[in-house]
């Protein structure tokens, strides 16, 4: 009885760590966050499978860029994972109007590095007024 205890529970360690070694194998599926800026992404370059808030009609998107104080979205129409640490993203805003192209690096620390490679400036309203975010820019992971 004791021996079938521990293959249990030995068991359900070894699920519990190729379940969590398995999440960290995908470092674009996840929601990070700039908070002097107060923006956010969402995204998931690998099942690309998105909704963005109040853009429903345009069906799954592989994620996008919002802010918490904006109900303006920025919609990651497409990527391409360069390496398990880099991604490549094109994006577009809500109407249609402005688009670019950045780089997406998961860091050695944990944090994630966003570069603005060309197109248009990535801006949110807020209070009536344009708040243009940088080209460059550190965010961090969310806790769930």
């Amino acid at each position: 009885m004791k021996k079938y205890l521990f293959l249990l529970v030995l068991s359900l360690n070894t699920l519990l760590i190729s379940h969590i070694s398995a999440q960290e194998q995908k470092p674009f599926n996840v929601e990070i966050s700039n908070d002097e800026y107060k923006i956010y992404i969402k995204m998931n370059l690998y099942d690309k499978d998105i909704i963005a808030p109040d853009n429903e009609a345009l069906g799954k998107v592989d994620g996008y860029f919002g802010s918490t104080q904006s109900t303006n979205k920025w919609l990651i129409t497409s990527s391409k994972i360069v390496n398990k640490k880099t991604a490549e993203i094109e994006v577009i805003n809500d109407y249609g109007s402005e688009d670019f192209t950045a780089v997406i690096k998961l860091n050695d620390d944990g944090t994630y590095s966003y570069q603005k490679k060309n197109g248009s400036t990535l801006k949110f309203a807020v209070n009536s007024k344009w708040q243009k975010i940088p080209g460059n820019l550190t965010f961090t992971k969310k806790e769930q």
